[in-house]
């Protein structure tokens, strides 16, 4: 992906170095920001293809600057690297709106496998979109009459069902968490995991060759549902 710039934020000089050396392996130009606010001040000027993202820095810290960057209705991918791995940083991380999260030490070559892909998934959306209509590969969902088929057999969906599906169908590959989709299909910011795992149920029933081994809607444990290619 030689016309792919990244630009790299991180407050240690040695980790941007280090992680441009292997973004060269690859024929992948990139810029370097040393704090929170130096990458926002180079987002305003200049687009990237995708970002990695520090989350502990001295002055705009990680989260912060990823609030501001989708605040400013800026879509591209956000790797997160940091070297907190609890769980619950994960959650709001993604939850604020990164597409993944790496975490520190790691391995160069996997960080670049992980900027490939999100670079591939954000220049290729999977989902069709039409009026009123969705396509996801075989599955098809109607929001007009609620309901969705898959190579040839139609479900009649309830509108709860048809809502959730359809957050997920509109972006593939993206980690939702449990509050995120509750707060989008119900429009509630404090989610009842029973009643989401309920539905999940039902449209891994449609959906699903195999509900018991879903490879469409997938859980990550932990944080919550991503939806992706079967």
């Amino acid at each position: 992906m030689t016309d792919s710039r990244i630009l790299i934020v991180d407050d240690d000089p040695d980790i941007r170095h280090l992680i441009g050396i292997h973004l060269q392996e690859e024929s992948m130009p990139y810029a370097e920001a040393s704090s929170g606010e130096e990458a926002l001040q180079l987002l305003q000027r200049e687009s990237f293809d995708l970002i990695i993202l520090d989350l502990m820095m001295d002055d705009t810290d990680g989260l912060q600057a990823l609030q501001h960057i989708r605040s400013s209705h800026n879509h591209t991918p956000v790797i997160v690297v940091s070297a907190l791995s609890e769980t619950e940083k994960k959650i709001k991380t993604l939850g604020l709106g990164a597409d993944d999260y790496v975490t520190k030490p790691f391995i160069p070559s996997e960080l670049v496998a992980r900027v490939l892909a999100n670079i591939r998934r954000s220049r290729s959306p999977l989902t069709t979109v039409t009026a009123n209509r969705l396509q996801f590969g075989p599955i098809i969902l109607h929001l007009d009459s609620l309901s969705m088929e898959k190579e040839g057999e139609k479900f009649q969906l309830t509108q709860t069902e048809c809502d959730l599906l359809s957050v997920f169908m509109r972006k593939p590959g993206h980690t939702f968490t449990k509050d995120e989709l509750y707060q989008a299909v119900w429009n509630h910011d404090q989610y009842d995991p029973n009643s989401l795992s309920v539905y999940i149920n039902f449209l891994r029933k449609k959906i699903e060759d195999n509900p018991k081994m879903p490879s469409y809607i997938q859980t990550i444990r932990g944080i919550g549902y991503r939806f992706t290619e079967s």
